[in-house]
């Protein structure tokens, strides 16, 4: 998988209303990200074809009360799947409070991002 920005389409198993997606940056191991009402920060490797990744989501934002994810805190959510050129399609594992709930997770690149330095400078481009 290339760096770079990458939508997030999220659909549950569990008869969960999930939040509508949003988008997530990979960049050199490092997983950041977010939607309407959570952040996310992780990890994540990949090789021949294989992605797992591991992240921690927290609100930023609040959801409706019903929501799987009203008053969530420090979710732990485990993903893994496959991955082929700029598009993943990944299977998770999130720990809600005492609850294991399992989502479809599909990224698909919407920019590419490289390391550039100038002047001893390290930016994004």
């Amino acid at each position: 998988m290339k760096n770079g920005l990458y939508s997030v389409s999220l659909k549950g198993f569990d008869s969960e209303d999930w939040p509508p997606g949003g988008v997530v940056v990979l960049l050199d191991g490092v997983m950041l990200g977010g939607g309407p009402y959570t952040y996310y920060t992780g990890s994540y490797s990949f090789k021949g074809g294989i992605f797992k990744g591991e992240l921690v989501l927290n609100q930023h934002n609040f959801p409706p009360p019903s929501h799987v994810l009203f008053n969530a805190k420090n979710v732990g959510i485990g993903v893994s799947g496959t991955y082929e050129d700029d598009h993943a399609e990944l299977t998770g594992i999130a720990l809600v409070g005492k609850r294991s709930l399992t989502l479809q997770v599909t990224l698909l690149r919407l920019a590419e991002l490289n390391r550039i330095e100038r002047q001893g400078y390290e930016y994004l481009a």
